[in-house]
């Protein structure tokens, strides 16, 4: 009996490991992507037979080759990155500060580095570090050494004190105590002593919206006691030991800046956050090696709580008031989904921003509108600018000083855009480059006041960035300006798009507030009328429009047959019969949100919060009125040059595929599997932009570095380095062999607690909207699709998931999908992600005026849509046919729920839902056409699926214990039954 017992052991033992083979089959298969992805494997491979001329065709080549199994061709990718990082860091870091020119330094100065941002500094990247070996990570310290040499840096506090801190968190400043500092001060009294430079660092992330107050109740983005007490320490040894206090800010969100001259700090730098290269590029402007020419793209306001915005949003974000009823009635609302109870409403309206300081002080000066009122001022009396802005969107200092002046503009009907020319003259000692920044300001009157429709008083609308001037070198530049970029969005009168009436005005300008002087100066206006410096008129270009047009952008500007109309009244939460006020410049006093209003949810709302809206149209054809799997006569790579009109084709093509090939293309595990019927070869995607995550070099088997911030590049205000930053994560992309990144930052910085605000082009959707054109385009050009995120109104961290979000159509156009438009319709963007959040109560992946009426309808967009992340509290897995009706053409991270829950409804005879499928495969197909998916395919390719290793090895791995399982259950049979013929 004792072998008995010990088969049933085994046997117990052998159908455990049996059950958790293939548990765990399941789950990696359904995960199959990434963990290929994290392996290093690809699942198929391409056979040509040589039948045709168009063999082994190269469409989307780059300079590096496609011999992505080349190590030495990978590290010089790598290396090509590495340097167009420093360049990125070195031109958009912006000097904010430069008191009597204290900096550059030499670099023979010594130095002493404080501050715990300068050990534990913010890379970008989850690992804080590059891993690839030939490129290590260059922190902060390691670039000081290098510029300046180790000899040359004390890093006393970093060997001593930092090293045992912990890093910054979206909640908590980390700084050494005082008492920790001066322990070491012999390491600067004697020496060390020509600058103390302080490295401060704020954070956010995703999931991690940074905290509005800290843990004391002071404001985060503001100095913490730790730091006080440190500058306040450097201030008193100025003069007597250190000669300069240097600060240089290590974050993207837009810290509080207003003490920079209580503490007698002579320079100010903001390194943003610059990846694992970039901060030597930040070191060399601190030694001169190059001139500053970075320039903000967000505002930096005294008061970090001191914008309409910041009411709903970050930690101000409020609950439905009959919460308990929401949940209670919403099936929604599983899996962790007491976020179904937040929402959040733009009850700034437009006024995002600059737009919203600098169209208050214009109006403070004008005397209207009640802009000088206590509302929303940060001191409880009046209204002032000075109290209210530090730094404006678009400061920036150079080493040297520049004159611009502006020599004529002109429109040209071809483009539709104003051309502004500029001779730019270096008027300084040193080599430097200069940004021209153009801004506009469009009539406000009685029709737009009549109608709802919102002015900033000054919005960018183009810019053009100079090569290196040298002292008394001049240049002309001309920056276009998008005619488009006048109009505004008017959802009552003409439900549509319309350039006002009245006087216009284009102008040049150190930043935003200057070209706003400047265009006040044109006026009439001076200082004294109230504004804080005299402009120069002649730095506007100005003209007056007779009438209001309403019909140059009634149609799309993309397809001509098209009309451009109202697709989001629902967002807007006076729709649901809840009376509220967006702030208007009308009456800055009385439409101030001075406080959340609590808004309960009513039944109505409920019901579409709950996203059960699909029915099978009455319409709707029937199945077998579709023809699946024919006969093939048109491979994957001769779509390559059809036609996105061309219907005949596409349909002939999408007959060939089965339903389940088109469900392989909706499911995903970081990219697609290959269609061997077609020779469609498998793709995989990457994510985030700061670096490919999801994906490693083919040759090395190491993930690449990571980027400087998107906003860094941003900063750069230089369309040469938008395009370089694309050009080279799309050949790094290449180099991981994917297809795609999920990359691209549309989303607005609408506060300074965006935990993602780093991944986000800027505040302002017009910049947004250039930057997006020029980064698509040059990731496009090499064949990867850029798949921008996240679409849209996902602007904070903050309760995302399911977080109904409530704006007017114009602030949703002007403002949000601004931002978005110029990658999709300028630079050719084929792929986009949605958000987890809602637009109004619709979620952002079912909202069908989102994603069919304006993206792929207005905006004519041919490339495809994924749900972001489907993880295990996700809130959606129930939704699949109503996203596949809106416009969702594959579910992130999600295989086989999706696939069955579109089988059965096709399996039941819903045809609408298969025309829906058949849809999405053509948005599938179209966009991987246009990818690196096609170098090296004919007409007579062969594409063979590879089973990985690791999946042969479970599948056998099940097979032998359940042998073995089967074996020791038999034997243990056996054996009973002799020990019991014993016994008897």
């Amino acid at each position: 009996m004792k072998k008995a017992r010990l088969f049933r052991g085994l046997a117990a033992v052998m159908a455990f490991l049996l059950l958790v083979t293939v548990a765990g089959s399941t789950i990696m298969f359904e995960n199959s992507g990434m963990i290929n992805q994290a392996l290093n494997i690809s699942t198929s491979t391409l056979v040509n037979t040589g039948e045709d001329t168009g063999a082994n065709t190269l469409v989307y080549p780059n300079e590096y080759g496609t011999d992505i199994a080349n190590k030495q061709t990978a590290l010089m990718v790598e290396m090509a990155a590495a340097a167009e990082n420093v360049t990125q860091a070195e031109e958009g870091a912006v000097l904010l500060t430069n008191s009597g020119g204290a900096l550059p330094l030499s670099e023979t100065d010594r130095v002493t580095v404080f501050g715990n941002g300068s050990y534990n500094s913010k890379y970008n990247k989850k690992k804080d570090a590059s891993t690839v070996d030939a490129i290590p990570t260059m922190t902060f310290n390691a670039a000081m050494q290098k510029v300046f040499g180790e000899d040359n840096v004390n890093l006393a506090l970093a060997e001593n004190v930092y090293k045992d801190l912990t890093a910054t968190t979206n909640k908590e400043v980390v700084e050494a105590p005082l008492s920790d500092i001066t322990p070491y001060e012999a390491s600067w009294k004697n020496d060390y002593n020509d600058a103390a430079v302080v490295v401060l660092t704020r954070w956010g992330s995703e999931d991690g919206e940074t905290a509005m107050y800290a843990a004391d109740g002071s404001r985060y983005l503001g100095l913490q006691t730790n730091e006080k007490d440190l500058l306040g320490y450097l201030r008193g040894l100025k003069g007597s030991v250190f000669e300069k206090l240097i600060v240089v800010i290590n974050a993207d969100q837009m810290m509080e800046l207003g003490w920079l001259d209580e503490y007698g700090v002579d320079a100010c730098v903001l390194a943003g956050i610059p990846g694992t290269q970039g901060f030597e590029g930040v070191a060399n402007i601190l030694a001169g090696r190059v001139s500053p020419s970075g320039h903000l793209v967000d505002t930096y306001a005294a008061n970090s709580l001191s914008a309409p915005a910041t009411v709903y949003a970050a930690d101000n974000t409020p609950t439905w008031g009959n919460a308990d009823a929401v949940t209670a009635a919403c099936t929604d609302n599983n899996s962790g989904g007491d976020q179904i109870n937040y929402y959040t409403i733009y009850a700034e309206g437009i006024y995002v921003g600059y737009k919203y300081y600098e169209t208050r002080y214009e109006d403070a000066v004008l005397g209207r509108g009640n802009a000088s009122g206590s509302a929303g001022s940060s001191t409880g009396s009046g209204w002032s600018y000075g109290d209210e802005v530090v730094f404006t969107f678009g400061h920036g200092l150079s080493y040297t000083t520049f004159d611009q002046e502006l020599l004529g503009v002109s429109y040209n009907a071809d483009t539709d855009n104003y051309e502004v020319q500029v001779k730019v003259t270096n008027t300084g000692s040193a080599a430097g480059r200069s940004v021209v920044q153009v801004y506009a300001q469009t009539p406000y009157g009685d029709y737009e006041k009549e109608n709802g429709v919102e002015k900033s008083a000054v919005q960018v609308v183009g810019f053009e960035k100079t090569g290196t001037l040298q002292p008394g070198e001049s240049a002309t530049v001309t920056a276009e300006v998008r005619r488009y970029m006048l109009a505004s969005y008017d959802s009552k009168g003409a439900a549509g798009y319309i350039l006002s009436a009245g006087d216009y005005y284009l102008a040049i300008g150190d930043d935003a507030h200057d070209a706003l002087n400047n265009i006040l100066a044109a006026k009439g206006y001076t200082t004294a009328d109230g504004m804080d410096c005299d402009g120069d008129a002649a730095k506007t270009h100005a003209w007056n429009q007779a009438g209001l047009d309403a019909e140059s952008y009634k149609m799309s500007r993309y397809d001509a047959g098209v009309e451009v109309t109202n697709q989001f009244d629902f967002a807007d939460l006076n729709h649901y019969g809840v009376d509220f006020t967006y702030l208007s410049r009308s009456d800055w006093e009385g439409t101030y949100p001075a406080a959340v209003q609590v808004v309960d949810a009513t039944e109505e709302m409920m019901a579409e919060l709950d996203t059960d809206w699909y029915e099978t149209p009455a319409d709707a054809p029937a199945v077998s009125d579709f023809t699946q799997g024919s006969d093939v006569t048109l491979t994957f790579a001769t779509m390559k040059d059809v036609a996105w009109e061309d219907d005949e084709v596409w349909n002939q093509f999408i007959d060939q595929l089965t339903v389940a090939d088109m469900l392989s293309l909706v499911a995903d595990s970081n990219g697609s599997a290959a269609i061997e019927r077609v020779a469609m070869p498998s793709a995989a995607r990457g994510d985030d932009g700061v670096c490919i995550q999801q994906g490693s070099l083919k040759a090395t088997g190491q993930s690449g570095m990571s980027w400087v911030s998107e906003v860094m590049t941003a900063r750069t205000w230089n369309t040469e380095r938008f395009e370089a930053r694309g050009h080279m994560l799309g050949v790094e992309a290449a180099f991981c062999e994917l297809n795609e990144l999920w990359y691209g930052g549309g989303n607005v910085h609408r506060t300074p607690f965006g935990g993602r605000n780093m991944q986000y082009y800027s505040e302002d959707g017009n910049f947004g909207y250039i930057v997006g054109a020029h980064e698509a385009k040059a990731m496009q050009e090499v064949g990867i699709i850029y798949g921008i995120k996240h679409f849209a109104l996902n602007d904070q961290e903050a309760h995302r998931e399911s977080l109904s979000t409530f704006a007017t159509e114009q602030t949703i156009r002007e403002n949000y999908l601004r931002a978005f438009e110029g990658a999709f319709c300028e630079g050719g963007a084929l792929g986009t992600m949605t958000g987890f959040n809602r637009i109004g109560l619709q979620y952002a992946a079912t909202c069908k005026s989102l994603l069919t009426s304006v993206l792929k309808t207005e905006w004519a967009f041919k490339g495809h849509v994924t749900t972001d992340a489907f993880t295990a509290s996700s809130l959606y897995k129930t939704h699949y046919l109503e996203e596949l009706v809106a416009g969702i053409d594959y579910t992130c991270w999600d295989s086989s729920n999706i696939t069955s829950a579109i089988q059965a409804a096709i399996d039941g005879g819903d045809g609408y839902i298969l025309q829906c499928l058949r849809r999405a495969a053509k948005y599938n197909v179209y966009a991987a056409s246009r990818s690196v998916s096609v170098n090296g395919l004919s007409s007579s390719s062969v594409v063979v699926t590879i089973t990985p290793w690791w999946q042969t090895t479970l599948v056998a791995a099940a097979g032998v214990f359940a042998v073995l399982t089967v074996a020791c259950a038999a034997c243990y049979a056996v054996l009973a039954v002799k020990g019991g013929r014993r016994r008897d």
